[in-house]
Parts: structure tokens; C-alpha cells; sequence
């Protein structure tokens, strides 16, 4: 499995909830990557980072990408996804991260599952909790085919 994790920030602060779902990924994958776009404060936030347990981190740094909207994000993470080649992608779930998510989802036509609550491997296959029926019943999901794209709740 090679698990990629979209990295949000707001300014020169990285945002806790793809932190989070960043070391959810490392358990999953040690070798787990993550990417972060953004204009001239990411390659700062870069090294920080992987402090929280990236192995490799992807940088797209321009101008045109501070204002925070989801397609030049799509068209990044797209080209790190099939250039990198990995079968699974991570996001917190936010408002952005769920706009991006959508987008990668229709141009690389793959699954997405949202909401979820956890993620686990079982079985050589990747198998995501999420909860239903207002809140009070735990469901496991799938995917059927790769890349897997997930929203995680913080």
C-alpha cells in the first residue's frame, strides 16, 4: 500500500486535523507521503511536516496557489498520485479537503469514502468505519478499485 496525505494550512500554521489523519496514515503505511500547496510559507511548514511522521513530503509552492481553492489543488495532487503511484489518499475532513477530494475522485476516477472514523487494514485490504443511522451504528465500507480516496473526521 502507498498512502498519500493531503496537508492543509492556513497562513504559516499547519492545520491539526490532516496532522492527525497524517499519523493515522503513518500506522498504516510507514513509508507514507504527504503533500502541501500553498504560496511562499510552505516550504517552511515542510520540515514540520514530517515531524509528524512523513516520510516524504511534496511541495507546490506558487503565488497563485494562496488564494485556498480546490482546483489547482486537484491538478497537484493528481500529478503526485499518478507520477507517484499511490493507491490510497487521506484527507481531513473540511470544506477544502472535501472540494479537492470530490475533484481527484472525478479525475482520476476512483472511490471516495467520506465521513469515516477510522481506517484500518484487515486482510491485505483497506476497510473504512464510518458511522450511520444518526450517529449510532458503526458501519465498515470499502473501495472496489484503486486509487482509494478518504475523508477522515478530525
Amino acid at each position: 500500500m502507498s498512502t498519500l496525505v493531503f496537508v492543509e494550512h492556513h497562513g504559516d500554521e499547519l492545520c491539526k486535523g490532516p496532522l492527525g489523519v497524517l499519523a493515522k496514515g503513518a500506522d498504516l503505511d510507514s513509508e507514507v507521503a504527504a503533500v502541501i500547496v500553498g504560496g511562499t510559507e510552505v516550504k517552511a511548514l515542510a520540515s514540520e511536516v514530517g515531524r509528524f511522521g512523513a516520510a516524504v513530503v511534496y511541495v507546490a509552492q506558487d503565488g497563485s496557489f494562496d488564494p485556498p481553492l480546490p482546483q489547482p489543488r486537484v491538478d497537484v495532487l493528481a500529478q503526485v498520485v499518478r507520477d507517484g503511484g499511490y493507491d490510497t489518499v487521506l484527507f481531513s475532513n473540511s470544506v477544502l479537503a472535501a472540494d479537492v477530494a470530490a475533484g481527484l475522485a472525478v479525475r482520476l476516477d476512483a472511490g471516495l469514502n467520506w465521513d469515516l472514523v477510522d481506517i484500518t487494514q484487515r486482510d491485505g485490504s483497506l476497510i473504512g468505519t464510518r458511522l450511520a443511522f444518526g450517529d449510532s451504528l458503526l458501519v465498515e465500507v470499502g473501495w472496489r478499485s484503486t486509487p482509494r480516496l478518504a475523508l477522515l473526521r478530525a
